[in-house]
């Protein structure tokens, strides 16, 4: 079992102060959600938390950014490309658009029960790191047509595990990619995916 990884914030150095504040910021959020994912509250501690949370809710009003704009998730030299949405990451190796090579840690929030991560959050960090490959900088945007996931060992929670994703082959639009998820030399998951190129004008 490895420390959460929002609490150690193992990283590659960031020298760009917004996007550093942008990590903490994740960071801390990660740390918040395995946090009451594991807590009990009283009545009392829940309504003070839920005022809390409305007043930091309303106080992001006034900096809601369109989606070209926003940092959220579209910083992939960050750790898990800046966001809390999916089970931490970091890319280790890469070479786009063909390789993906890193490590991984599913914390408290993604419990699914008796120690393992949700079943359907596997999935989730191979999309994540599917996306990666088939929408690269410079390449025409795509979307998932199908991920299967075959799943061969538990995936605990705050086991450091290994990842690999690369393309397997490219059709026309379709691009073809596999990946794994192992924790030392065991195999957890393993997945295979399609991704489609968009025509000019599909969203």
């Amino acid at each position: 079992m490895v420390d959460n990884p929002s609490t150690t914030d193992p990283q590659t150095d960031i020298t760009s102060s917004p996007d550093q504040h942008h990590d903490q910021l994740v960071s801390q959020l990660r740390v918040f959600l395995d946090r009451f994912s594991s807590a009990v509250l009283t009545g009392a501690a829940s309504e003070e938390l839920r005022a809390t949370l409305f007043d930091l809710a309303q106080g992001l009003a006034e900096d809601q950014a369109p989606e070209e704009r926003r940092h959220y998730g579209h910083l992939p030299h960050l750790p898990a490309a800046g966001q809390a949405t999916s089970p931490w990451y970091e890319v280790l190796e890469l070479t786009l658009p063909d390789l993906l090579v890193g490590r991984a840690v599913f914390g408290p929030f993604f419990l699914g029960g008796r120690g393992a991560a949700h079943g359907g959050s596997i999935p989730l960090l191979f999309d994540e790191l599917f996306g990666r490959l088939a929408n690269a900088e410079g390449m025409p945007a795509s979307r998932t047509a199908y991920l299967n996931t075959r799943y061969h060992s538990v995936v605990g929670i705050g086991v450091e595990l290994t990842f690999s994703a690369w393309t397997d082959r490219v059709e026309g639009r379709k691009r073809f990619m596999r990946a794994e998820l192992r924790h030392g030399q065991v195999l957890c998951a393993e997945a295979e995916a399609l991704f489609v190129t968009l025509r000019p004008g599909q969203a």
